[in-house]
């Protein structure tokens, strides 16, 4: 077995970790709007905005990709729903192009 088939073979769980996590927070992302939206959270709160601010830079960027394509139409914001449907394509196909490319570097 070569070294490069053991590096993929290897990257294959830290990647659909990655994948999983990011889907948990963009999860936590559309959960934190609804709760902004109906005033259930005290953004005045330092740890709160804390929190707030940070999953906000780790979505916002990913959301602006797909807003580019379906903007937010009356109020509804879909690009996290598409988000979703991209990692979770990529969270399957990823791994086993990975294994893939190891067996044929094998």
């Amino acid at each position: 077995m070569s070294v490069l088939a053991v590096f993929l073979n290897a990257l294959i769980v830290p990647v659909a970790l990655l994948l999983h996590y990011y889907i948990l927070v963009i999860i936590a992302a559309v959960i934190l709007s609804w709760l902004e939206a109906f005033n259930v959270l005290n953004t005045y709160n330092r740890f709160v905005s804390a929190v707030c601010t940070v999953i906000h830079k780790l979505t916002d960027p990913y959301f602006n990709l797909f807003r580019k394509i379906v903007p937010p139409a009356g109020g509804l914001d879909f690009s996290p729903l598409i988000g979703l449907f991209v990692l979770y394509f990529l969270q399957n196909f990823i791994p086993q192009l990975l294994a893939i490319l190891a067996s044929k570097a094998a």
